[in-house]
């Protein structure tokens, strides 16, 4: 009768190696899980002016009282990272999606989930400020709406190539990304502009703001505009300082 012969050695690597791989490709491969709450966790926090939702007196707008919020997408544990909620404001109701973001902070909106960056925020992002009390990006219309203010002042000054130069009546309306922003300044009494902003990803990663200007009897002028470079990713960006923008005329 034949007798077999006891497995090769390096057969017998290959097929524990097989095994192990088999376990240990999936565990590598697979990603970082989304950061996340319970739905009555983030409803808690989504109360006040956390986010602002304009009324008709765009100055003052409605105080949240009460949220019930459902979770979207897969659920960990019963948390999820993207909700839809329903939310009772002193002046009716209205529908606020929020996600939640590293470092136990969120980003709710009035406006749809395109407010708020997902994981990871990129470096710069003018939707990510500090907004008391509220977290970073507690409210993104307004965070981006800050951005565009500071970032408009320093366009100005080097359009004008003066550091001293100050904004005068300002008024903007936009959100999440794009603004329209009318305005004097403190050395022309009764001379107005009108600055059409985006903010988009730069090509280097970072963020970019865009400012067309026209107005005061002249051609105008573009404007690119980056945020200070000590903005990291992911937490509040700096637009009122930074590199020198870099200007042309329209």
């Amino acid at each position: 009768m034949a007798h077999s012969r006891p497995p090769h050695p390096g057969r017998l690597a290959l097929v524990a190696c097989g095994v192990a791989c088999a376990i240990l490709v999936p565990l590598a491969s697979a990603a970082t899980p989304l950061p996340a709450m319970t739905p009555k966790a983030i409803g808690l926090r989504i109360h006040g002016l956390v986010p602002q939702i304009p009324t008709d007196n765009r100055s003052a707008p409605s105080q949240i009282t009460a949220s019930v919020c459902h979770g979207l997408g897969a659920a960990h544990a019963k948390k999820f990272n993207t909700f839809r909620c329903a939310v009772t404001l002193t002046a009716g109701k209205a529908t606020v999606w929020a996600r939640v973001l590293p470092g136990g902070t969120f980003c709710a909106s009035s406006t749809g989930l395109a407010s708020c960056p997902p994981p990871p925020a990129t470096a710069g992002d003018p939707r990510i400020c500090i907004n008391p009390p509220a977290p970073p990006t507690g409210d993104p219309n307004r965070c981006a709406l800050r951005a565009a203010e500071g970032a408009l002042v320093r366009a100005m000054q080097q359009s004008f190539d003066d550091s001293s130069w100050t904004v005068r009546n300002l008024m903007c309306k936009g959100q999440n990304l794009s603004y329209e922003c009318q305005f004097s300044s403190m050395s022309a009494y009764g001379v107005y502009y009108d600055s059409m902003i985006t903010f988009a990803p730069g090509s280097g990663g970072g963020w970019v703001g865009t400012f067309v200007t026209t107005g005061g009897g002249g051609t105008g002028t573009t404007c690119t505009v980056q945020p200070d470079p000590g903005s990291a990713a992911g937490v509040a960006s700096v637009w009122t300082s930074g590199p020198a923008p870099a200007c042309t005329p329209n």
